[in-house]
């Protein structure tokens, strides 16, 4: 009985097919005539032949195709060749792997997941039209509350209309790299994931300012605003890269916190620095919120003006320093 080898079909760095070759001669092309069919439109029709030599060995020829057959290391143009273990050839945009039955594979990831799988939630039928349709009200509400002169009507349209156009290209642009990684588009839940995105950034700076005003955090809501967006954004993209890479989500999630940290001190790095411009513009709340919002105690007149004396005092300095 003829040696049993594998010919495989890589697709980056994975493979995505396999053919179990027990009989010689094989032929691979694109014609249905074919033992082994390449779905290529750079293969010829018959584009290769494996066969049996009288020795034993097997050899690979290239049989008139039109682009020719191409070893990939070292990269060379090849009319004939001698098939060892994990020898690989490059026809049109294809490139194939032989391997023999005694190839040892890795060892089994150990998985983390002890129960069965459940469909997520961003993959059911209706995730994305009504996380949508959330967003979409939300910002609507949102541009209608802080429009205080006469109803702008374009702007509520664009209220509207600017929040479905960005969740569809975002999606969009998630889905083709999903079917090109994984052969699988998830628009849906790519739709769904990023609409929670929109809906997170336009909410947490309002959650975050009724924080600041219940705790009087004062110069601290920089950083917890800092924080809050680089959180968010990192949950935004896990959950996209959870659809779009075979990656342990352990892995996964550090390696976006060290990526996300690295972008927060580039974006802060003027004010760490020290560097950071001066700026003569007052930043002032322009919400107003009951006071029974109020966790923190507040702060008298004269606590307030007994606090700045310090400040007072550099600037008298700095005055007396020009004049």
């Amino acid at each position: 009985m003829d040696e049993v080898i594998f010919l495989e079909v890589l697709e980056g760095d994975g493979v995505h097919a396999r053919h179990r070759l027990e009989r010689f001669p094989v032929t691979v092309g694109r014609g249905y005539t074919n033992d082994v069919i390449l779905d290529d439109p750079k293969v010829s029709a018959s584009h290769l032949r494996i066969e049996r030599t009288e020795e034993g060995k097997l050899v690979l020829r290239d049989v008139g195709s039109q682009n020719g057959t191409f070893r990939v290391e070292p990269w060379a143009r090849l009319a004939e060749l001698e098939l060892s273990n994990d020898a690989r050839v490059a026809v049109g945009d294809t490139v194939l792997r032989f391997r023999s039955r005694a190839y040892k594979v890795e060892d089994t990831l150990v998985t983390s997941m002890q129960m069965a799988p459940r469909r997520r939630l961003f993959e059911r039928p209706f995730a994305f039209p009504v996380m949508l349709a959330v967003a979409v009200a939300t910002f609507l509400f949102y541009e209608y509350q802080t429009n205080y002169q006469k109803t702008d009507w374009g702007m509520l349209a664009l209220a509207v209309v600017a929040p479905v156009f960005a969740t569809f290209a975002w999606a969009g642009l998630w889905s083709v790299a999903n079917k090109v990684a994984r052969r699988q588009f998830h628009f849906g839940a790519h739709g769904t994931i990023g609409s929670l995105g929109l809906l997170g950034l336009l909410t947490m700076p309002l959650l975050l300012g009724l924080v600041k005003y219940s705790l009087g955090l004062g110069s601290w809501m920089r950083w917890l605003n800092l924080l809050g967006f680089l959180g968010w954004m990192g949950f935004v993209l896990f959950w996209h890269l959870r659809y779009v890479t075979r990656a342990e989500p352990r892995r996964l999630a550090t390696l976006l916190a060290v990526s996300l940290v690295c972008l927060g001190a580039l974006t802060q790095a003027d004010s760490l620095l020290g560097e950071e411009d001066f700026s003569s513009s007052l930043e002032f709340d322009r919400t107003l919120l009951p006071p029974a919002f109020r966790v923190a105690p507040a702060k008298s007149v004269d606590a307030f003006f007994e606090e700045t004396k310090e400040l007072q005092e550099d600037v008298d300095a700095l005055a007396k320093e020009k004049s």
